[in-house]
């Protein structure tokens, strides 16, 4: 009995360090399981270690540069799933853009990209796009009432609750800081 009740709380500890492990975590997932699985490749700890990742490299977007225990890697961004940064914010990439991962919602994850407009006196302006997918490896589609239904044709429910809720397509990305989430994933949790 005592080797039992001291193998489950071995076992436990072991869960418990692992995830507290991964929190403070950064580096790559290379594939959309990894990120399912908070699998993180490239990995450090970030308020003790550090490392470099850049995405937006000047004359080759298509690919991202990693720097990790003192080796510099090349990553194609067709190749990887995306990444998780030393502020614990997850990206997606995606025909070599950027997406920051928002929120990882039963049935629905979204999305923001910063498109940019052009720049004024040197600095580079963005404008934010959203968008969703239904799961982690789809394509993102622009979020919008109408794309939302369709993604979701047989729920009368959802789409009535999308109506009462939301009067424009930009306010479908606002955030419901009393059940701290997004308000679209609450809507769809509450009306499946």
């Amino acid at each position: 009995m005592k080797q039992n009740l001291f193998l489950a709380v071995s076992f436990f500890s072991i869960l418990s360090f692992n995830a507290s492990a991964q929190k403070d975590s950064s580096g790559i997932y290379k594939t959309a399981a990894d990120f399912q699985q908070g699998k993180l490749s490239y990995a450090i700890n970030y308020k003790t270690e550090k490392h470099k990742i850049k995405d937006n490299l000047l004359f080759n977007e298509s690919e991202i540069k990693v720097k990790h225990e003192g080796t510099a890697y090349t990553l194609k961004k067709a190749d990887t799933y995306g990444y998780r940064d030393t502020k614990g914010v997850d990206y997606r990439f995606v025909e070599n853009k950027v997406y920051r991962i928002l929120s990882k919602g039963d049935g629905l994850i979204l999305y923001v990209y910063q498109s940019p407009t052009g720049s004024t006196k040197g600095s580079i302006k963005y404008v934010s796009q959203y968008y969703f997918t239904k799961d982690i490896a789809s394509a993102p589609q622009v979020l919008t009432k109408e794309t939302l239904k369709t993604a979701f044709p047989g729920n009368h429910k959802f789409h009535d609750a999308i109506d009462a809720t939301f009067k424009e397509d930009k306010d479908l990305a606002a955030y419901d800081s009393f059940h701290k989430m997004y308000k679209i994933n609450h809507i769809l949790s509450v009306n499946k």
